[in-house]
This record gives structure tokens, sequence and C-alpha cells, in this order.
């Protein structure tokens, strides 16, 4: 084993294991009913259920699932988007002792097949007959799939193939018993599997995470206990519209089931709408809203007309900036600009009402972190993996910090290698990889140490703080993870591409810095010399049909949206400046082959393959609600 460099550990409490995750749910209808627990948006207005009928829903379903056939362990698919009949059929699923598979609407068709595969799913979950009609025709190359489970289908709609697909209606009927729930909540153990969270690994396959009840029950558990504002019961109201895909979502989602709090289902498209309507207490985000909120608001800002006016704003953001979290909110003549000038009514944007907003997933800049807390928006910041159950780490009350990801929550061990990579350990941490153990080995050490792959240290008070990365994985600022070697390569079997680098760590989108074949360029004849030709329209279109080709096999979110051609002396010795550059020289991505007359300017062709619809994302219309 290593020398660690720092170490700092937190003992669990025995209240926070040994749970199953219906027992949570099962815990607060007993002792804090919430008449109006969960509310999901429809075009009619908000559509409630209490938490005891979304229990009893949940029950009848995992009946449902048993009467069919399903038994004790079985990997079930989840193929929906992140909204009440979700949480029904994740909740139903574990009721049953079933293993779910969350996966991502956003991702390609051949990646969602590929999870159902390699997960060994015997049955699919789907949101409805339309997303069905998008899968349905490359469902049949999958081995083990017995059964196709519809959440919403029409009235007088009727299975063409009775034998296979069914609504959750269907298998609901005459699955009430009350001794067959009771028997379901025995049969259950906190070590069970409850679901199986793909991942990207660095070479672009996919990692099952396998995580148990007990995993995401202590950790829903011990990150709440962290946050001393919160109320039991139906005072708290949380807006809920990150994608219940990803484990942070949904590792909240069973905190708030257990204190009882009432969750309002919205969407990132509508987002800012039902903030204002709901007037949410608890709001879970990622970066990307609260850069986007920014952004917004400066824009605004640039269009005053007054000089002074223009003028003060700049001095007040300029104070802002500089206010330290942990400190007095703010001296006098902050304060002064900040009521003056409209910072203060930043918090009419989320509803007026918010006591924690909770980011994760990626890095927010400290002066955003510090511009949001002056205007009376205290961000806090937390750390997490998916194979570490959610939460290692978060900022918390009185304990609030800057440019740090907090303190660890109860019941995890952090270590830093010398090498400065997070290492991790605790009852949080994952079993290992599906059916994978060389990679589960590769991460987890003979100690227990889990290695996150991330850079870091510990402050001497004990706040974590992430430096950089080890792993050749980064996140954009949606949290979205991007596997760069599978697009590079790509990339690089282009004989006009000498050497490409995909980029975009904490950005909106993906970039490609790209050394060009510049002896494979000169034959083509455009120009006289290097530099012209690197700025000829035909080259520009040429490299972006490159671009697109090499898109093909990535969801839209992870496509490289802009490139920018380099010298490649500046790729090994001046990154740093070309990515400052690739993201500064347009807020627009690049234009496309279609944007120039080809003809005219008689550019020499490049065959592309047409990228097929399996290698594409879903219609938008199932990943943009």
């Amino acid at each position: 084993m290593f020398g660690v460099k720092e170490l700092t550990q937190r003992d669990h409490p025995a209240s926070l294991l040994g749970r199953t995750l219906p027992s949570l749910l099962e815990e607060a209808c007993a002792l804090r009913p919430n008449a109006t627990a969960l509310n999901q948006w429809t075009e009619a207005g908000w559509r409630s259920l209490s938490n005891q009928e979304f229990r009893t829903k949940a029950e009848i379903l995992a009946l449902g699932f048993l009467n069919l056939g399903l038994v004790h362990g079985d990997r079930v698919a989840l193929l929906m988007p992140s909204d009440v009949n979700f949480a029904i059929a994740d909740m139903g699923c574990l009721m049953a002792g079933l293993v779910d598979v969350p996966i991502d609407l956003t991702q390609t068709l051949e990646t969602i097949v590929l999870v159902i595969e390699q997960s060994g799913s015997k049955a699919l979950l789907v949101a409805n007959l339309d997303l069905l009609e998008q899968v349905l025709p490359y469902l049949e190359q999958v081995s083990e799939l017995e059964y196709i489970l519809i959440a919403e289908v029409p009235e007088d709609w009727r299975s063409s193939n009775p034998q296979h697909i069914y609504s959750f209606n269907q298998i609901s009927q005459n699955a009430n018993s009350a001794s067959r729930v009771q028997e379901l909540y025995q049969s259950l153990s906190p070590q069970d599997l409850a679901t199986l969270v793909y991942v990207p690994g660095e070479d672009g396959q996919w990692l099952g995470v396998m995580l148990t009840h007990e995993n995401l029950s202590g950790n829903a558990l011990a990150a709440f206990a962290s946050l001393s504002r919160l109320h039991w019961g139906a005072e708290d109201i949380v807006l809920s519209f990150l994608p219940l895909t990803h484990v942070f979502a949904r590792c909240l989602l069973y905190g708030h089931f257990y204190y009882g709090h009432t969750i309002y289902f919205s969407s990132a498209n509508r987002v800012f709408k039902h903030l204002k309507e709901v007037q949410p207490t608890i709001l879970a985000t990622v970066p990307l809203l609260l850069e986007r909120l920014y952004s917004k608001t400066m824009d605004q800002a640039e269009r005053l007309t007054s000089r002074r006016e223009r003028i003060a704003l700049a001095v007040t953001l300029w104070f802002a900036k500089r206010h330290k979290l942990g400190h007095s909110r703010t001296d006098a003549l902050l304060q002064k600009f900040v009521t003056r000038f409209g910072l203060s009514q930043w918090r009419l944007l989320f509803g007026n009402r918010l006591k924690y907003v909770l980011c994760g997933g990626a890095a927010l800049k400290p002066e955003l972190v510090a511009v949001f807390a002056a205007a009376g928006l205290d961000i806090y910041q937390g750390y997490g993996l998916t194979q570490a159950s959610a939460i290692v780490s978060c900022n918390r009350d009185r304990a609030n910090r800057a440019g740090t990801v907090g303190k660890l929550i109860e019941g995890v061990e952090v270590a830093i290698a010398p090498d400065q990579e997070i290492l991790v350990r605790g009852a949080y941490v994952m079993r290992g990889y599906y059916q994978n153990a060389e990679a589960t080995e590769a991460v987890i050490d003979e100690q227990g140490w889990l290695h996150t792959g991330d850079l870091g240290a510990l402050t001497a008070d004990g706040f974590l703080q992430v430096t950089g990365q080890k792993k050749a994985l980064f996140k954009l600022a949606s949290g979205k993870y991007i596997a760069p070697r599978p697009i590079q390569s790509r990339l690089k079997s282009s004989p006009l591409v000498k050497d490409a680098i995909v980029v975009g760590a904490g950005q909106k989108g993906c970039g490609a810095l790209i050394v060009p074949n510049l002896e494979a360029l000169r034959n083509l004849r455009l120009a006289d010399d290097d530099v012209t030709l690197l700025k000829h329209p035909c080259v520009q279109s040429l490299y972006q049909l490159i671009v697109d080709e090499a898109n093909c096999h990535q969801p839209y979110w992870a496509a490289v949206k802009r490139f920018r051609l380099i010298d490649e002396a500046a790729f090994g010795t001046n990154l740093t400046k070309e990515i400052h550059l690739l993201y500064s020289e347009s807020k627009a991505p690049l234009q496309d082959a279609s944007d120039f007359d080809l003809q005219e300017l008689e550019c020499p062709v490049l065959p592309v393959e047409a990228c097929p619809t399996f290698a594409q994302s879903l219609h938008p219309r199932f990943t943009t609600s």
C-alpha cells in the first residue's frame, strides 16, 4: 500500500446503515404523510400524488413484475424521462428485489441497445408508445430481453404482441394483496443489489456500476444529515429537473422521500418558469444552469443606457466577486450597492424562498459562488461520483467555502495519494463493475480504496478541493462525462489529420484542436503558403466534414461543436492558450460545409459516410422536453 499524504476519516453513525430504499419510503408514509408529495407537470397543470398513493402504486407494480415471472435479482432497463412514472417504476423494481438499469434518453440508440444487452436485462420499461417505436426495430438483437412494459398508453390500446408487450396497468391488475406486499419488504436485504448505473470508461467502453440498497440509502441519509436547516415533512419544497438516470439526482430523491418533502418534477427547458411558479426551498443543479442565469443577467446589464448605472453595476460586481463565504455577508458599502443595483433581485428568479441550492456534477467558478452569495443566494457545492453512490463531500451551513467541495459526509474516508489522486473508502463505495472483474480491480485496491481518477487536496480544516484529473475523462458544465479517446481516434483516422485532442472540461460543449497534415493539404494546391492555406474556406469546410464524420456514434451533447487548426509545436507546448482561443473566438459553432458555395470555390470533394440512425441520439422530442 502506498503512503498517503493526508487522511480524513468519518465513522458511520449506526442509524445510517442497514436500510433498504423502500424502507425509507415506508417510514415516511407512516410518520410523515404528505398529501402532495409528488407533483408532475402536465399541459393541464400539476398532477399530485400523496406519498402513500405513490407507495401503493409502486407496490402494485412490484407484484405485477413478479406475476409476470421476473425474479429477485433480475435486471430491468428503464428508458423513461425523469418524472413521476420513472420514480414509480424505480421504486416498484426496488420493492420487487429487481435490479433496475436506468438509461439516459440522450444516448445514441446503439448505446441504449448495448446497455440493455450488456446488463442482461429481462425487461425494458418504456415511457410511451412513441418512444417504443424509436427503439423497437433494434431490440431483436438483445438476447435476454423477454418483456417490454409501457408506462402510459391510450385507454383503447391493445398490444399487437400480448405475450411480450404490456402496459403497466395490464400487469398491475389483480396484483394488490396485503399479505404479498408485506412479503416484498421482508424479502429485501440492505445488501441486495439495487441498481446498475452505466458510466463511460476511458476508452469509450461502458461499465455497469453495482450499487446496493445500503450504498444508496446510507449515502442519502448521510448527505441530508449534513444540511441542518432541512425540515421534516411537506414544508420543504423541491424542484427536481436533473436526470434521474444519474445517481446524484436519484440519491437526493430517496432522501426527499425519507424526509417527506414535497417534490415537483420539472425539466431543463421549464426550470426557470417553474422556479417562479413553485418557489422551492431546495434546488439541486449543475453549474450550467447557474452560468446561464449569470450570463443572462449580464446580457441585460449590457443594455443599460445610463453610464452611471453601468459603472455602478461594474463596481458592485467587483466587490461581490471578492466576497468571501463564511465571513460577514457584505460590508456596508457592498450592501448599499447590492440593494441599489439589483443583485438582491436575483433571488426572485429562484422564487425567493430558496435556502439550499445544491450544485454538483462539475466545478462552478468561485467568483460566481461569491456573486450569488452577495446577492443573498448561497450555493452549496459538493463532490461525488457514481462509484461512491453519489456524494462524498459537500459544503453546508456555517461551513461553505468557495473553491472547495466542502467537508466529508459521515461514513466516508478520503486519502490523498502521493500523486494527489483522491481516494475514497467506506460503505457507500460500489460493489464493483458488473461482470468486469478486471475493471473493478483497476479502481478498487486490496485495502478497499476507490481510486477516483480525480486530483485534489484537503485543507487544514477539512475542506476537500478538486484540483484536476488523472483519468482520461472530463466533464462538461452540464455534469456529463466525455470520453475523448474514441472521437480523437476517429479524427486521426483521416489522412488530413496528423493529431487531435478533444477538450471542453467545464465548458458547455466539446471542442477539438486539430494538427493538420500539411503535406496532404499542400497536395490540394489551394494556396501558395501554409497560413493562407489553413484559412481557406475549402480547408475549413473539409475539416468540418471530418469533424462531422467523427461525431457519428456520439450523443448530440458529446459531439464536437467547434474546432481549431493549430501548429504542431503549439500542440505540445501551448495547449492552454489554444483552448482559450478555441472558446473565445466565437460564441456560435463554426459553420458547416453547407455554408460555403463549394462548387464556386472549386473545393475538393471529401468522401464522407452518412451516420446511420442507429449511431445517433433518439429523436429530439424525447430529450428536450
